[in-house]
């Protein structure tokens, strides 16, 4: 059974939303177009859904695959050395605009095109990654919505100890990204004035995984926290069963992992962010240049509970908890 107060943003920071169906209306004559480059696996279906989110959205604004536009799919599967290698061919494509999603793939197209315009989702701290020079005014060829903020870490570890109180230790689960590591400093500050021991464990295999995890077999103060990565997306099954086996309370950042077992989730909108993107994208292929739009976040972040998995792990919940989920599964 699934309980969902979710509401959905009407509008972004305040930007202007062109009228759809004036857009609408205005059919483009060539046909124009798209890379999209993803990192995570052709298999994901949970990116399946977020592209089909993009493409509706798109055809919502007049844009209709196959007739006015191309879009052509590239998928890293969490492989950094794939991805810079397909961010070359891309950028040799000279296509009209790149839709991207995650850091480090924003960063391998960047380095091999400063003309082509890019939009990026998910994409963390982009001014200090040297993506846009502010996100006011982006100063380039790309732009777009912005992923995870630093205190996102702190967030994460608070719900942790509000849901598991007895953990006493965290297992951070990451990849060792640029994003990742932006969350650290503030994981760490939080961990130390909750007298809780941080450890990390930085993965970029299944196999990695497996150790991480098998290394605190038995260990019943322990907790996980899984950020945003791609090695999580394209393992995830891993990752709950892991958690389920040991006996982990476990917060992740992406709402699959608790419908999936995994016990919550607390994390941006994924599919409003490629609607937004698409929103972008529609906009520059009509004449907006990247400096045009600034870098956005949304400010929705879904909670997405598990009450089956938290009563396997003997977890005796908080109402006001639950009260506070935009969805319980049970």
């Amino acid at each position: 059974m699934k309980i969902s107060r979710r509401n959905f943003m009407a509008g972004v920071g305040g930007a202007a939303v062109f009228p759809v169906a004036a857009r609408a209306q205005q059919q483009p004559v060539a046909m124009r177009r798209i890379s999209v480059l993803t990192n995570v696996a052709e298999s994901d279906g949970d990116e399946k859904a977020r592209l089909a989110a993009f493409r509706e959205e798109l055809r919502r604004r007049g844009w209709i695959e196959g007739t006015s536009i191309q879009l052509d799919y590239y998928w890293t599967a969490g492989n950094d050395d794939l991805a810079r290698k397909l961010a070359a061919d891309i950028a040799a494509l000279r296509q009209d605009i790149i839709f991207v999603v995650g850091t480090t793939t924003v960063a391998c197209l960047l380095e091999h095109t400063r003309e082509t315009p890019i939009v990026f989702v998910t994409a963390s701290d982009p001014v200090n990654a040297g993506f846009v020079k502010s996100l006011a005014r982006p100063g380039g060829n790309a732009t777009g919505f912005a992923g995870f903020e630093d205190a996102m870490g702190t967030k994460w570890l608070q719900l942790l100890k509000e849901i598991a109180p007895a953990v006493t230790r965290v297992l951070f689960v990451h990849s060792d990204s640029r994003a990742n590591q932006m969350l650290l400093p503030a994981l760490q500050h939080t961990a130390a004035a909750n007298r809780v021991e941080l450890l990390q464990a930085n993965v970029h295999s299944a196999l990695e995984i497996e150790r991480a995890l098998d290394a605190h077999a038995g260990e019943k103060d322990i907790g996980m926290i899984v950020p945003p990565n791609s090695i999580a997306a394209v393992h995830r099954k891993l990752l709950i069963a892991r958690a389920a086996q040991y006996g982990f309370p476990a917060v992740y950042a992406n709402r699959r992992f608790p419908a999936d077992g995994g016990l919550m989730s607390y994390g941006i909108d994924r599919v409003e962010q490629y609607r937004r993107g698409a929103d972008y994208v529609d906009r520059i292929l009509r004449g907006a240049k990247p400096d045009d739009l600034p870098v956005q976040q949304l400010e929705k972040f879904e909670f997405v509970f598990n009450l089956k998995t938290a009563k396997a792990l003997g977890l005796n919940v908080p109402r006001i908890v639950l009260a506070r989920a935009d969805e319980v599964i049970d």
